[in-house]
């Protein structure tokens, strides 16, 4: 059973719908929100004598997102920069499930984004781009990722799949 609502949780949910606003907007997640999130996370547990858990969460959310940023994936360095921030507050445990319903929402959900968007046939072209030097399709769709993410932060703090 989840835990009671913490003062953690506020400010994570906070920053991700901060994140979510301008991902819709603007399709990024700018550093000037991430980066002093991410600090304010390690500060926080250096000060409650626990760093290594928000270094351990900021790590083991780059570790598992990075591959999806590098291979051209739906993921991108702002994406990644906010589960690193997410990780410093909620430390790896909790941080290694978000990532994992992350990727198992991406596909879906960037399907479901393609053919609500008619680009649907885009899909063999950005996976050939992913794996070859070719550049994308000049019609491609940006995705907006946060919802994947803020989704799968859900299911990570209100569930124990996967705990």
């Amino acid at each position: 059973m989840m835990e009671a609502v913490q003062p953690l949780d506020a400010v994570v949910a906070v920053l991700v719908v901060v994140a979510l606003v301008t991902d819709l907007s603007r399709q990024r997640v700018p550093n000037a929100l991430t980066l002093p999130a991410m600090g304010l996370g390690a500060l926080y547990w250096t000060l409650q004598g626990d760093p290594a858990f928000a270094l351990g969460g900021i790590g083991l959310a780059f570790a598992s997102l990075f591959p999806g940023f590098l291979f051209g994936g739906a993921i991108r360095a702002g994406d990644a920069k906010l589960m690193m921030a997410v990780g410093a507050f909620f430390g790896p445990a909790l941080i290694f499930r978000a990532c994992i319903f992350t990727y198992a929402l991406a596909i879906p959900f960037g399907l479901v984004v393609l053919a609500l968007k008619g680009k649907l046939g885009n899909v063999i072209a950005v996976a050939r781009s992913a794996v070859s030097p070719l550049p994308p399709p000049e019609d491609s769709v940006v995705v907006p990722f946060v919802p994947v993410l803020a989704v799968a932060l859900l299911l990570a703090r209100t569930t124990e799949v996967l705990a």
